[in-house]
């Protein structure tokens, strides 16, 4: 039987907006870059006086703070422009909510090029020739190291909480962060559990940035960080809790169960194993499981993100049947809470 939909129909408006969405987000990356928002954070000011704070063009600048006022993004009184509504908070690279800096992870240069020829990649069904996101000298995850997305501090705090009734009765917690980037998964655990320690496993670029973390949060003297491949690197251990978040998105099944089976080596017996991460099977209005698994297509062989019952799927083959399942509303990933025989 065809399916129905109640769906209101696309209008031309949504049509436009969706083929010109690239310009807006153009114009967001290029004002975060030349430092437009911290420049207007001390009041309001005219396109000259903006020029010669930020060393660029007056004539550019004004055109370009025009369009950021019809973004909202500012607002002007024929002459002098300011910040608009709350995007201080948010824009300002001073404040406690800042998320500007995402641009370089949400909008990077390197998914910029990527889906330009999206066609192409799709019609070839795989990644850009040259281009591999596993390799090292992958600079993109230094970015994402640095800013971190504004999911990665939800999603720490949400994996605290499904670890809390059974981490609660236990001390000394040993926890390995598997290709940990910012760190803060584990980072959230330390700060949770002040006895706990953090190995966190990443490539030397990465663990610079994931340094700068720990520091921030209060925790580098309990964290110890081990440089190399997640794959064949000797993992020490054995460790209470094994938190593999935002990576299994890049690898097959496969690569994913021989993983999963090597990190379960490393568990104590009854320790936790926790995969974290976008899932294909998000409600239909959620787009970026989706955009995330384009963007694998274009930067690894296998990638693509794997449904909840992939997950589960994979620890099952890896030994580690009987996952539980967690989730908060408003958060658009999930966690997946594995116990090792014992």
């Amino acid at each position: 039987m065809p399916h129905v939909s109640d769906a209101a129909p696309l209008t031309r408006a949504e049509l436009l907006d969706l083929m010109q969405g690239f310009k807006k987000t153009a114009v967001l990356r290029a004002a975060v870059r030349l430092g437009v928002f911290d420049a207007l954070a001390g009041g309001p000011a005219n396109a000259a006086e903006l020029a010669t704070r930020l060393a660029v063009q007056a004539r550019g600048l004004r055109l370009l703070l025009n369009a950021l006022t019809a973004l909202r993004l500012l607002e002007c009184d024929g002459h002098r422009y300011r910040l608009g509504p709350g995007t201080g908070p948010l824009l300002v690279s001073s404040e406690p909510a800042y998320c500007g800096g995402n641009v370089y992870v949400a909008s990077s240069d390197r998914e910029w090029a990527a889906l330009g020829d999206l066609a192409g990649t799709v019609r070839n069904g795989g990644p850009i020739p040259g281009t591999d996101a596993t390799a090292p000298g992958f600079d993109y995850w230094v970015d994402f190291a640095e800013h971190t997305t504004m999911a990665t501090h939800g999603g720490a705090h949400m994996v605290a909480d499904a670890l809390e009734p059974w981490a609660a009765h236990r001390t000394g917690l040993r926890v390995l962060d598997v290709a940990c980037g910012p760190g803060v998964f584990g980072f959230a655990l330390a700060r949770r559990h002040p006895d706990a320690r953090v190995v966190a496993l990443d490539r030397p670029d990465v663990l610079e940035k994931a340094e700068e973390h720990a520091r921030a949060m209060g925790v580098l003297d309990r964290v110890e960080f081990l440089p190399g491949d997640m794959f064949d690197i000797p993992l020490g251990g054995p460790y209470d809790v094994v938190l593999v978040a935002n990576v299994l998105l890049h690898f097959s099944a496969a690569a994913n169960v021989r993983l999963l089976r090597r990190l379960r080596g490393v568990l104590k017996p009854g320790g936790r194993l926790v995969i974290a991460g976008f899932t294909a099977e998000m409600p239909p209005d959620q787009l970026h499981p989706h955009l995330l698994s384009l963007l694998m297509l274009s930067w690894t062989a296998e990638g693509e993100v794997p449904s909840a019952a992939d997950c589960e799927r994979m620890l099952a083959d890896a030994g580690l049947p009987g996952a539980e399942s967690h989730g908060r509303p408003g958060l658009p990933i999930r966690a997946f809470v594995a116990a090792a025989p014992g």
